[in-house]
């Protein structure tokens, strides 16, 4: 079946993809101290802060409109999309440069560096919805060849800077810069030549790009918030180095993912297609690949953190030992996002979106208490069972709803009302 053919495809890239920086850690964490493994750590969550607003997860527009629109509208759609973005990458460069002149650093970052933040969001954004064509397209070979490729440049600049210049912690903001801005570039190139970009604006396709995106602002600053707010909270109740002992434990946990996402990739194409003109037998076709799904999500959860803790004291530098006691609580986190994951298409297939904004930051104000208060009381790991809380709020509430505004047969019965 091509769904399974691709998810494996899929998940061989996506494996490489995450494997390249993980198996590099060990030449991180010799390099960099602890303490700018954490500095590193903060401003990767501060450019994914700042995604949240420039991209507005705007490629969802294309996902969900792929195999609806024509491709003369879809061009139209996307060539307004990229008109959008510049606004927007326009808009938060001002408002950095502007705080750039009143503050030196921004949570242990030199405002300098956030500077590039917003144009390091705009190639990443542009990338990300070629990659969506690419996996509607059915291209999964050319998709890991793409992503792979953009690592590689990736990671091989930002060690080139570490190792031969002895830049530190900045390498890693070098090496985004010089792999967004040439695959982004790739992408225009690409989507251009396909004809998946025509340059005039139109107000009616302003109007849906916005009514879909708009509301996916909260949802992904609250995702954001209850992914990386544990390490401020670490930052200032704890210090700046357990933030790196915590993050590289948080980078083996969130292997999890690794699986979930590459799954999701070949399921989001797939998924929207069989509701276009969904049957009974559809439904459950979805459901039942659903269960599996979230079966095997559970099982590498487990199956990671068994891993993590025989290979962590042989894999790392003797400064990151303890970095093994917070994987298990991580991983079992985004095995329950990988729930939230496979749930999260039915909202946007209704055109509910405005929900997820409101259940993912219920879900975040609730991962801010949580932290606070286990953070004190437990130390970092409070920070990582706040943040399996926190998922497990925002699964159940999107599951809650969406099976509400959209009946589908979770208990495999033969009619789903």
């Amino acid at each position: 079946m091509k769904l399974i053919k691709n998810s494996i495809i899929y998940l061989g890239g996506t494996l490489l993809n995450k494997v390249i920086p993980f198996l590099l850690l060990p030449i991180l964490t010799s390099y960099l101290a602890t303490d700018e493994f954490g500095v590193m750590s903060i401003y990767l969550m501060m450019m994914a802060f700042f995604s949240a607003f420039i991209g507005m997860a705007i490629h969802t527009n294309v996902a969900k409109n792929y195999f609806k629109y024509s491709k003369e509208r879809l061009s139209l759609m996307i060539g307004n999309i990229l008109m959008i973005l510049s606004l927007t990458t326009l808009f938060y460069f001002l408002i950095t440069l502007i705080a750039s002149f009143f503050f030196e650093k921004l949570f242990s970052v030199p405002s300098v560096w956030v500077l590039i933040i917003p144009i390091i969001s705009l190639f990443q954004m542009i990338t990300t919805i070629n990659l969506t064509i690419l996996r509607n397209e059915g291209k999964a070979v050319l998709y890991g060849v793409f992503e792979v490729a953009n690592t590689i440049l990736n990671i091989g600049v930002a060690l080139l800077v570490l190792v031969y210049f002895d830049m530190g912690w900045f390498s890693r903001p070098v090496g985004m810069i010089s792999a967004f801005s040439v695959f982004g570039i790739i992408s225009m190139v690409y989507m251009y030549k396909k004809g998946y970009i025509t340059l005039r604006y139109d107000s009616v396709e302003v109007k849906n790009i916005l009514k879909l995106s708009l509301p996916l602002i909260p949802h992904v600053v609250g995702a954001i918030i209850i992914g990386l707010s544990d390490r401020f909270f670490i930052e200032e109740m704890i210090s700046i180095e357990m933030v790196g002992v915590y993050s590289v434990g948080y980078m083996f946990g969130q292997v999890v993912m690794i699986f979930t996402e590459a799954f999701i990739m070949a399921w989001s194409p797939w998924f929207y297609k069989m509701l276009a003109e969904p049957t009974e037998e559809k439904k459950r076709r979805i459901i039942k690949f659903s269960y599996l799904y979230i079966i095997a999500t559970f099982g590498v959860a487990i199956f990671i953190s068994v891993l993590a803790k025989y290979l962590i004291p042989y894999f790392l530098d003797e400064r990151y030992k303890d970095a093994g006691d917070y994987v298990f609580w991580i991983a079992i986190g985004y095995a329950i996002h990988g729930v939230y994951k496979i749930v999260f298409p039915y909202i946007v297939h209704i055109n509910k979106t405005a929900f997820l904004g409101v259940s993912t930051m219920v879900a975040a104000i609730l991962n801010l208490v949580f932290n606070y208060f286990l953070v004190d009381y437990y130390g970092a790991i409070g920070a990582a069972y706040a943040t399996a809380i926190a998922f497990g709020v925002s699964a159940i509430l999107v599951f809650w709803y969406s099976n509400k505004h959209y009946k589908m047969p979770w208990l495999l019965t033969k009619k789903s009302a």
